[in-house]
């Protein structure tokens, strides 16, 4: 059984590659930090003209937009499979029953076949972590203890990664039941989607949807009959199975926009043992590749009586426990996921709340506002004086912190509302 660490690293980097379409289409693997945080830099976009200047001024400073560097935390993924004395000496699946294998012969197989379900699990979490970020502008982590907390969702310890300031404004809302609207008025729809993000200096190549939604789409004949226009480059409707739950749909041409529209049903299994969709049921997303990344940090680990860093994605190691005559297969992973413009993306749901006017139904209020007149804000003495956990999510919500709940411990509420106080309302 092989035990060296850097080994088994170079072992994981060969396995055959797991297709995520989420996460390598629009959060690509970035650099791996030999820290415990990793750096995240985004910016917004920028629509910005050059100025004319006279010659013997020489030129115009213009303002950077947007830039902001910020050094996180990362989230601690750390999943493990026993391998037992009673498990070796039982037949392998698939193997004859008459091969003769001793247990030692079953323990190299064994161990490879737990590291690779261990990677496929985090694979999963980190796709699932990339389609958080898309739909909801933040990835909440809730870290465990034991398997047992886990799967009743009790007794954790909670970080959220938050790519939004007082309020997600990359949600669009429709002004009528998209199921009911007309194959012209859902087109229009996606233009006055690309119109919002053009307006922020984005341009969205991409819409993913889930399959409720694009079975309205293509069971809509009006809809089909768009791409029969003679003469006119409407799109191509060619519909492509691709790996993982993904279905490409064909391109899409509304008013000059191209759009290469995708189906993705996906689903995972959950802790608590459901089964569930990584994309919520009416999703529609208008993104564009490589619009974020995934960045790692390191992991540490003791060994042989001293403490090991190693900067990888991925970090297994197998440790014996003579005492309880068991081995353990564990595998390691700190991904931080992120987009690159927190503005850079837009995401409908078709059975959310309709819009009361086109106004609202754009939400296309800068992420980056600035703090709101008229706030009063408390020192931190007159925060911490706050006892109940109720009273420091009200006075968050009232300076514009929202998301945060009764989970967190008071202490963690104080340095959530703290931390964004400062942040937010800085001199």
């Amino acid at each position: 059984m092989v035990h060296e660490t850097t080994t088994l690293i170079n072992t994981i980097k060969k396995m055959y590659p797991v297709s995520q379409f989420f996460k390598n289409r629009y959060f690509p693997d970035g650099r791996v930090f030999y820290s415990e945080k990793a750096l995240i830099e985004t910016k917004k976009g920028n629509k910005k003209v050059a100025p004319f200047v006279i010659p013997m001024v020489g030129g115009i400073v213009m303002e950077s937009e947007g830039y902001r560097g910020d050094l996180v935390e990362a989230p601690f993924i750390a999943p493990k499979m026993p391998i037992t004395a009673e498990e070796l000496a039982q037949k392998a699946f698939g193997e004859s029953a008459d091969s003769n294998r001793s247990p030692e012969q079953r323990e190299n197989e064994i161990e490879s076949e737990h590291m690779d379900d261990l990677r496929k699990a985090i694979l999963r979490r980190h796709e699932l972590m990339c389609t958080e970020l898309i739909t909801t502008g933040q990835v909440v982590m809730k870290h465990y203890a034991t398997a047992e907390d886990a799967v009743k969702g009790v007794k954790f310890t909670q970080k959220v990664l938050r790519f939004f300031e007082s309020e997600f404004k990359n949600r669009y809302k429709f002004t009528k039941d998209f199921a009911t609207m007309t194959a012209a008025e859902k087109i229009q729809e996606l233009y006055k989607m690309a119109l919002v993000l053009k307006k922020r200096g984005v341009h969205a190549t991409d819409i993913v949807m889930t399959g409720d939604v694009s079975m309205l789409l293509m069971t809509d004949k009006d809809f089909l009959d768009y791409y029969n226009k003679n003469s006119v480059n409407t799109g191509v409707i060619d519909q492509k199975e691709l790996p993982d739950g993904v279905v490409f749909n064909g391109t899409l041409n509304v008013n000059g926009v191209l759009f290469s529209m995708f189906t993705y049903d996906e689903t995972y299994e959950d802790l608590d043992g459901e089964d569930k969709e990584f994309l919520p049921k009416g999703t529609i997303a208008l993104m564009h590749p490589k619009m974020g990344t995934t960045v790692y940090a390191q992991v540490t680990f003791v060994k042989n009586n001293r403490f090991h860093t190693y900067a990888e994605k991925f970090v297994p190691r197998v440790v014996a426990n003579e005492n309880d005559n068991v081995m353990e297969v564990q595998m390691f992973s700190r991904p931080v996921p992120y987009p690159l413009d927190w503005d850079g993306w837009l995401v409908a749901n078709i059975y959310d709340d309709l819009a009361k006017n086109q106004e609202e139904a754009d939400n296309s209020v800068d992420t980056h506002e600035e703090p709101t007149e008229g706030v009063e804000l408390k020192s931190e003495d007159e925060i911490r004086a706050l006892k109940r956990k109720a009273d420091v999510i009200a006075y968050a919500e009232s300076i514009g912190l929202s998301g945060l709940d009764s989970s967190l411990t008071l202490e963690e509420l104080y340095a959530e509302v703290l931390e964004y106080q400062d942040a937010t309302y800085e001199d």
